[in-house]
């Protein structure tokens, strides 16, 4: 196991690394020029990167109101098979999931299977992974945001 401060560093050593892999790519919807910090435009929608357990990549939706919650999320359920097409395989939906800091949200995922983030030698192929399903993301967001975001006005 690695102690805090290790997990610390290598999170900084991975993330210069992401950055730099990242760099030829431009968000086309608008995300942002961080990649690891993508910007849907939403307040209460976030596209997070997992490290721990699972290697991921996950859409949070973070609003306090459940029924709110539950809107958006029956939305991108209404998208599930366009978001499939371009992460190349279905993602997983859970309606209610509580994070290590006790917020309820719902979550829509998809992971790496066999991945450990901690392990240098699968940082290749863990970049590869990342950018080809960000990418993705983003060409998603592109075609599907607008009508996201009009939920939210």
């Amino acid at each position: 196991m690695f102690s805090r401060e290790e997990k610390k560093n290598l999170n900084t050593q991975f993330f210069k690394k992401f950055q730099h892999h990242m760099s030829g790519h431009r968000s086309i919807a608008g995300g942002g020029g961080r990649w690891e910090a993508y910007k849907t435009g939403v307040k209460g929608i976030f596209f997070r990167m997992l490290t721990f357990p699972d290697v991921g990549l996950a859409i949070d939706l973070q609003f306090k109101d459940p029924e709110i919650r539950a809107l958006f999320y029956d939305q991108f359920e209404e998208f599930a098979k366009m978001l499939e097409g371009y992460w190349g395989k279905p993602p997983e939906f859970i309606r209610d999931i509580e994070l290590d800091s006790g917020v309820v949200v719902s979550r829509i995922t998809i992971v790496l299977p066999g991945a450990y983030f901690y392990d240098r030698a699968q940082w290749p192929e863990i970049l590869n992974w990342y950018e080809e399903k960000m990418v993705a993301f983003d060409e998603f967001w592109e075609m599907a945001g607008d009508v996201i975001k009009g939920l939210a006005r």
